[in-house]
């Protein structure tokens, strides 16, 4: 069945050719449906979905309501939302009913959205697939086998399958990335410090804050218009996050014309499967075929292994001051013992016993690789790079499995995340 746009249900709503209650039933008519077969949505928010819903359509004057008004929405459930459970999957957080909404969750329910429910992720979003030890996994839904991705797994699964028009996600390493590019959907993973943290798990509740670099929030869709519709209701800073700049506006797109676009695929010797190949190279045709300036190049001295080593440098050392010591200690130990083809895993445990100065080191080469890739970008419009070496993988696989990548075994990590970090 063909879905129609964001843009088209809103316009239909706002114009009175549809109610609002009843766009709202039809998205949790779905999601009863349909939702037992992938795991999508963990927790309803039927009753109140509904009420706001009606008193939607109770308002006379529908040239003055919100821009999201009436739009089905679903939040991953990293983010607090207010008389709503929320678990960020973690079994500590069971029964946790936050009395604030997030930041975010807050900006979307002012625009006028309405919330249908929390969706789907692996432990504290710490994993490159979603298999929840609260609730179990989020299946693909173009093949119940393979996985949906992670850690926003839940949330491209319930775009993809039309459970809501827009849902909330963040991503350290490529957790809104990794699950749109294996559920068909399109993704925006913002600039870091863009858009407030505030009341995102983690960090836990009442807990002390340690990750600073890396983690940014963003929106699943079912395309890019919905994207560009929802981010402009999230931006700007809230006053607790201070890290957020005063930016409250979305900068004017380009102007259409010849853009110059990029396009790589080798990183650091890392295969790439058939599909995946296939599809870049579909993408490449397509734009030179619509006349634009096309070439295969990345900025010269971009050193992907550095990026890595900065990444494992900069998260181990920050999410490992929010384990517990045992356990960070452990996993450290454990990463001396990995062999060198498992480059990522080993970068990121040395992280977790790194001292001031291998930390430092880390965000000077960060600062470095950023100058690279800004200056790089300067004579570039775009640069198309893909997500992940392979596809959705079968949902039973395991972090300290290896991955079957065009005929040769990856190591977990580097078949999932080795594509995105960099750019984290």
């Amino acid at each position: 069945m063909s879905l129609p746009t964001t843009r088209e249900l809103l316009a239909r709503m706002h114009a009175r050719q549809l109610s609002f209650t009843e766009v709202t039933e039809q998205h949790l008519q779905r999601i009863a449906c349909h939702n037992a077969s992938v795991n999508a949505v963990v927790t309803l928010n039927r009753e109140q979905a509904l009420q706001q819903a009606l008193e939607l359509d109770r308002t006379l004057d529908r040239e003055h309501l919100p821009a999201l008004a009436g739009l089905p929405i679903t939040v991953k459930d990293a983010f607090a939302t207010a008389g709503l459970r929320t678990t960020a999957s973690h079994p500590p957080l069971a029964g946790y009913v936050p009395a604030q909404d997030a930041t975010l969750v807050a900006r979307l329910r002012q625009a006028g959205a309405v919330l249908l429910g929390k969706t789907n992720l692996p432990q504290l979003a710490g994993y490159p697939h979603c298999n929840s030890p609260l609730f179990g996994p989020t299946r693909n839904p173009w093949n119940p086998a393979l996985t949906s991705g992670g850690s926003s797994g839940g949330s491209a699964a319930a775009v993809a399958m039309g459970f809501s028009c827009l849902d909330l996600g963040s991503d350290i390493g490529g957790s809104i990335r990794i699950p749109a590019a294996f559920c068909g959907v399109a993704a925006l993973k913002a600039t870091e410090n863009r858009l407030p943290r505030t009341g995102h798990i983690p960090h836990l509740p009442d807990g002390r804050r340690s990750v600073r670099h890396c983690l940014s929030f963003g929106l699943l869709a079912r395309d890019v218009d919905s994207l560009q519709l929802g981010f402009g209701q999230l931006l700007g800073p809230d006053g607790l996050d201070v890290e957020v700049p005063p930016l409250a506006s979305l900068q004017p797109a380009p102007p259409e014309g010849n853009l110059r676009i990029a396009w790589w695929d080798d990183f650091d010797g890392l295969p790439l499967c058939q599909r995946t190949r296939a599809a870049l190279q579909r993408s490449v045709t397509a734009l030179q075929e619509q006349g634009f300036t096309v070439g295969r190049c990345k900025p010269p001295s971009f050193d992907f292994d550095a990026a890595w080593r900065a990444y494992g440098a900069i998260a181990g050392g920050e999410i490992g001051l929010g384990m517990p010591g045992t356990e960070r200690w452990l996993l450290s130990v454990a990463g001396r013992f990995l062999p060198r083809s498992q480059r990522l895993g080993r970068y990121f445990t040395q992280g977790l016993r790194s001292g001031l100065h291998h930390y430092n080191q880390a965000l000077n080469l960060r600062e470095q690789l950023i100058h690279e890739l800004e200056g790089f970008l300067s004579q570039w419009d775009a640069w198309i790079c893909p997500v992940a070496p392979t596809v959705a993988y079968p949902h039973t696989a395991k972090p300290w499995s290896a991955l079957t990548v065009d005929r040769q075994r990856l190591p977990y990590l580097e078949a999932t995340v080795s594509m995105t970090i960099p750019f984290s």
